[in-house]
């Protein structure tokens, strides 16, 4: 009477697809959840500063101040020093007719609140006057603000 006629499975559906499927499975997973792993607190600490740039953006130039720079600031969070924290550092450059002890005390009044809680340390620097300045004739400052939180799980802080 009738053979029955071999059937062929499709490779994904066969017994060697399977295997080949969860092998690849056991191997993406763990990558993928250790990617995210590492990823994640890096982001929700990224976000932290640039809310703190936001921040910081939002409040009012001194008088006779403009910004030089046309992009985002120089901002970055790392270790420095040793211990097991983060540190969250943005800086920006600014041509002023004020002195230095002038925007030093513009920033000492300033409510700018700071990465978690408390304000962040505001740190006024002033060139020398240079004939191979980067901006002769001018007088520029770059003003920093410092704050620092517990390094959490991000391993730019450990």
């Amino acid at each position: 009477m009738g053979e029955k006629p071999i059937i062929k499975r499709p490779f994904w559906r066969s017994r060697k697809g399977a295997y080949v499927f969860v092998s690849a499975l056991m191997i993406l997973l763990p990558a993928v959840g250790l990617f995210f792993l590492v990823k994640i607190p890096q982001w929700a600490d990224d976000a932290k500063l640039a809310a703190l740039v936001d921040r910081f953006e939002s409040y009012p130039l001194p008088p006779k101040t403009e910004r030089l720079d046309y992009s985002e600031p120089d901002a970055s969070i790392a270790l420095r020093g040793n211990g097991n924290h983060c540190d969250y550092r943005a800086r920006w450059t600014f041509r002023t007719q004020l002195t230095g002890t002038e925007l030093a005390e513009y920033y000492a009044h300033a409510r700018i609140e700071g990465v978690e809680k408390g304000p962040p340390s505001i740190t006024v620097w002033l060139a020398e006057p240079s004939k191979r300045s980067a901006y002769p004739g001018e007088s520029v400052a770059i003003v920093e603000l410092y704050d620092g939180t517990s390094a959490g799980l991000d391993l730019r802080c450990t």
